[in-house]
């Protein structure tokens, strides 16, 4: 369901918020619009409009509860108020326990007073987290804008996946978890499979690949650094990041985020080109209220408490991701070896004057008189 959908005849947004659907110039287009019958191409979700195919994009108008709504045109799938899974439900229990173990205040289903986001479990530490059990199908550009308004509260978000084919994945601060039994989400342990990388320095000399630097077009200082995977607990994730022991990191290339994930303060601390990881995490958001008490979105929620599955490519491949050190230690020193000395026969030198010809002996060269 949404409070906003695009009318395909005229190319016009439309504010279900609003009397007028925020086109005073066509006071007749609601009647005209909701006497009609379905039709495909007539209504379409915003959202899927500009970024997801997966999402079914034709809408149909209805009245519930005195509201106008937009509503997904579906034959063999669920609506968007299908009941929370007991694995979504048993992943926030997760989430919470682990934090209030590390000492830290955790908020299930959190709601600010400006209703724009709800998040699953918000926990309070050296910084607010905002984490976001998300077992179910979620589109890129729905959890860009979702981080957007959490980031605009302060809040740094952390979405977790059992899924490596999410699109969730590199789109925020990411972690990916086995798929498990419900119940298992609660008592077992719980590695996190991805999403968390750590520092590793290298000897250019000791590298069996290309130099990255030289492939990279710049001067190598002989020092190369790269973020390789680590399997950490995930009770351990969410204290540490809460802790901001762990920070979300965002690689670069250009000036489009390549990859999100998880890494030390420390290790942040030691590579160049360190971006703020809030500053790509959405598009800008509209912070203005629209209408009595309801903001305007054009997020689309279809599918995100369903059973859905992401059928497109794997997005948790693993692969490696190279740094460049803000310090790097100096270049390694190669040991140049001594000269090595090819005697030939000649004129003896080991006494001034002599002109005899040397031979060799067991202690070098030499001629009769001068035998070394």
């Amino acid at each position: 369901m949404a409070n906003g959908v695009f009318y395909v005849p005229l190319g016009i947004e439309l504010d279900l918020t609003r009397d007028d659907l925020g086109h005073p110039s066509h006071p007749d287009l609601w009647d005209r619009i909701y006497r009609r019958p379905y039709r495909p191409g007539v209504l379409q979700c915003l959202e899927c409009r500009e970024a997801s195919p997966d999402c079914p994009e034709w809408m149909f108008l209805r009245v519930r509860n005195g509201r106008c709504e937009a509503v997904h045109h579906t034959t063999g799938l669920g609506d968007h108020s299908n009941p929370e899974s007991d694995a979504h439900k048993a992943l926030k229990q997760r989430i919470a326990t682990a934090a209030t173990t590390a000492g830290f205040e955790a908020i299930v289903e959190d709601t600010p007073r400006h209703g724009r986001r709800r998040t699953d479990v918000l926990v309070r530490g050296a910084v607010s987290l905002g984490c976001e059990a998300q077992l179910s199908y979620a589109t890129a550009q729905s959890v860009k804008k979702r981080s957007a308004i959490a980031v605009a509260d302060g809040i740094t978000p952390l979405w977790t996946t059992n899924d490596r084919k999410a699109q969730l994945i590199d789109q925020a601060p990411w972690a990916r978890i086995d798929q498990m039994p419900w119940h298992a989400y609660t008592t077992e342990p719980l590695p996190v499979r991805g999403g968390v990388r750590s520092l590793v320095i290298e000897d250019c000399r000791r590298l069996v690949t290309v130099c990255p630097d030289k492939k990279a077009g710049r001067r190598c200082s002989g020092w190369h650094a790269r973020w390789d995977v680590r399997q950490v607990a995930f009770d351990d994730l969410i204290a540490r990041a809460a802790a901001g022991e762990l920070v979300p990191y965002a690689d670069r290339k250009g000036k489009r985020v390549a990859h999100w994930f998880w890494v030390p303060e420390q290790d942040a601390a030691k590579v160049t080109e360190v971006d703020d990881p809030n500053s790509d995490a959405g598009d800008p958001v509209d912070d203005e209220l629209v209408g009595p008490g309801r903001p305007f979105e054009r997020v689309c929620r279809y599918g995100e408490q369903s059973d859905i599955r992401a059928t497109g490519i794997v997005r948790d491949t693993g692969a490696e991701v190279f740094a460049r050190l803000a310090d790097p230690p100096p270049a390694p020193r190669l040991l140049t070896p001594p000269p090595i000395v090819i005697a030939r026969p000649g004129v003896c030198t080991r006494a001034p004057g002599c002109t005899a010809k040397a031979r060799l002996y067991p202690g070098g060269w030499g001629c009769d008189d001068h035998k070394p």
